[in-house]
């Protein structure tokens, strides 16, 4: 029996993340992609110092040092991660509710993007080395990594055209 692949665990966490928006709804699913972004800033602009840290090149209050093998990529998850967590259990993030087939049509498309753009980060944050062996196994991956900047402008851009939408649809 042949193991399966990557695509087909690629599939599940796009059914999960569609189930996980379902159950959100709209404005926790908004609140979610928000986390993703700040995530993503954050990861930028404190791995670099964090990785220092746990290699033990710098020390907290000048008394606090830890020495740990921890993996750049590993550092860039868990900061990743709690952001996403804090930012979308914190966040209070609420809009109109909009009527009809759109607003489902809506939580699935956010589902979709925001899966697609966490799949996308991880994978922005293997070493490049890393990477190749689930591109050349995986379509489903493949398209996620080369498309990269897809998913991090489709969900603004979906924002915008799903408020002017909803706008006309509300007047």
């Amino acid at each position: 029996m042949p193991a399966p692949s990557w695509d087909l665990a690629i599939s599940v966490i796009f059914l999960v993340g569609i189930a996980f928006g379902w159950i959100l709804q709209k404005d926790k699913i908004i609140g979610t992609l928000l986390g993703v972004y700040v995530g993503l800033i954050m990861t930028q602009a404190f791995s670099g110092n964090i990785q220092k840290f746990f290699q033990g090149d710098t020390t907290l209050f000048n008394q606090i040092w830890i020495r740990a093998d921890a993996s750049p990529f590993t550092v860039n998850v868990i900061i990743f991660a709690l952001c996403i967590m804090i930012v979308s259990t914190r966040a209070n993030v609420s809009s109109s509710k909009s009527k009809g087939l759109l607003s489902p049509l809506e939580i699935v498309v956010y589902s979709v993007l925001t899966t697609g753009l966490i799949l996308g980060s991880l994978a922005y944050f293997m070493p490049a080395d890393a990477r190749t062996p689930f591109i050349m196994t995986s379509r489903m991956a493949k398209f996620i990594i080369e498309n990269y900047t897809f998913w991090l402008a489709a969900p603004v851009v979906f924002m915008v055209v799903s408020g002017f939408i909803n706008k006309d649809k509300n007047d």
